[in-house]
């Protein structure tokens, strides 16, 4: 692998005696990882099924109570299990910083640069349906990414929005309890795992991201709720991108404070100047990750009072969501998702929509088809074709107009062990498809 010459002398003068292992590092196969959904499955339940009915194996992130290492992300990818939204396929290190943002259920969070999703899907697994999260990114194809994701992880309290952090602080000055920062950076800690990034590197380094990530951050301060938590987080080395950023913003925002990191492990370095010990960095000769920088601030003050907020229905030209409690979308902004999507309406009633599907078990709609992930229908299913069924397969489940009162009742919920993939329809013997062609596997 052939790095940038300036960046290995910086790298010499960080970690001078342990160069030599990080060098070695280098030349290691990179760790793979998967996060357990824990609005749909335990990581002990999810570590059973793994060893138990899958054969697949997976052994602890030790720095993050719901991650595994696994060798090969094929199998994994390909499987039912994560059509249904029962892990996400995330690196390990990069797991780190949702997993140190101590968010409540109940809190007001931004994922401020959220896309693909991985760290927005574990900050709306910890809210546990309560609260909200608001998951922008500035990219609008890149949301789309990130809106898929939290769909199938069946998230119900979020909006996606791709806005510039400027627009965002002025519609949420100091209104959110918690907020995750994973910045642009230079991605010097990904050069193991990408080394195509070393290219970029060369016309992109380090200081073209500094003004961008101080830009961000400031923004981000202006809408964190006093009491509330800010995690910044890198994927990078450079002391520019990381400790300076922070010094930066604890001498302009007097009411911030840095925070000892709630789940840090042994394995991570704290920071390389004074003042930054709290901060932990993350080499991938000292943890089974790549580069890592991450940073709690805390803003002083207390958190305001609220009580609880139950989900509100909106409808839309013809389209019906529940928006996550009082918190309605703000006027001219750009968003791609409004709460769950419930379904879309028709003569017969709503017909119920595939992000809705990714939030059941056959134990909460009318009438369920629950297979084995080993089911040949379920590859079927999943790549769009009609399938068989026998009347004694399908059970019987909650009432789906719980839900809402105009669902329809027609739709048959398909599941992979109980966990919804999305919905048919009975055709004689038959069960004719619905589920979203965006969503079938090609």
């Amino acid at each position: 692998m052939q790095l940038p010459e300036v960046f290995l002398e910086e790298m010499k003068t960080l970690l001078k005696e342990d160069y030599p292992a990080y060098q070695d590092s280098l030349l290691q196969v990179p760790y793979h990882g998967i996060r357990a959904n824990t609005l749909k499955v335990s990581a002990d339940t999810l570590a059973e099924l793994l060893t138990e009915k899958s054969g697949l194996e997976a052994e602890r992130v030790p720095f993050v109570s719901n991650g595994f290492l696994i060798g090969d992300v094929a199998p994994f990818s390909g499987h039912p299990w994560f059509s249904a939204g029962l892990y996400y396929i995330q690196e390990p290190s990069a797991m780190a910083p949702a997993e140190n943002l101590p968010v409540e259920p109940g809190d007001r969070v931004l994922d401020l640069c959220a896309a693909p999703g991985g760290k927005a899907t574990e900050l709306a697994a910890k809210l546990g349906g309560k609260g909200f999260l608001l998951a922008n990114d500035i990219s609008a194809s890149r949301a789309q990414a990130l809106r898929k994701n939290l769909m199938r992880a069946g998230v119900t309290n979020s909006y996606v929005t791709a806005e510039e952090p400027a627009k965002l602080a002025s519609h949420f000055p100091e209104y959110f309890d918690k907020i995750l920062v994973d910045a642009p950076c230079s991605g010097e800690g990904m050069f193991r795992r990408e080394p195509s990034m070393a290219s970029y590197y060369r016309d992109r380094g380090p200081e073209a991201y500094v003004p961008i990530q101080r830009e961000i951050l400031t923004h981000a301060a202006s809408m964190l709720a006093p009491g509330g938590m800010l995690l910044f987080s890198t994927c990078t080395f450079s002391s520019q991108e990381n400790e300076r950023n922070v010094l930066y913003l604890l001498e302009n925002h007097s009411d911030l404070s840095l925070a000892p990191l709630p789940a840090r492990h042994e394995s991570f370095a704290p920071g390389v100047l004074p003042g930054t010990e709290h901060c932990a960095r993350i080499y991938p000769h000292r943890a089974v990750g790549e580069g890592q920088f991450l940073a709690l601030f805390k803003k002083e003050g207390e958190r305001p009072s609220r009580g609880a907020e139950k989900p509100r229905a909106f409808e839309k030209n013809g389209e019906v969501f529940l928006l996550p409690g009082s918190t309605l979308p703000a006027g001219n902004l750009r968003y791609l998702l409004t709460g769950l999507h419930i379904g879309t309406r028709k003569k017969k009633g709503i017909v119920p929509s595939q992000a809705l599907a990714q939030t059941l078990t056959t134990d909460s709609w009318d009438m369920s088809l629950s297979l084995a992930p080993e089911d040949p229908r379920v590859m079927k299913y999943l790549k769009g074709e009609t399938i068989s069924y026998s009347d004694d397969e399908i059970t019987e489940g909650g009432n789906v107009r719980e839900l809402h009162p105009e669902l329809s009742r027609r739709e048959i919920l398909v599941a992979v062990d109980s966990f919804g993939i999305g919905f048919a329809v009975r055709n004689g013997t038959l069960l004719k498809n619905r589920m979203d062609p965006g969503w079938r596997i090609l």
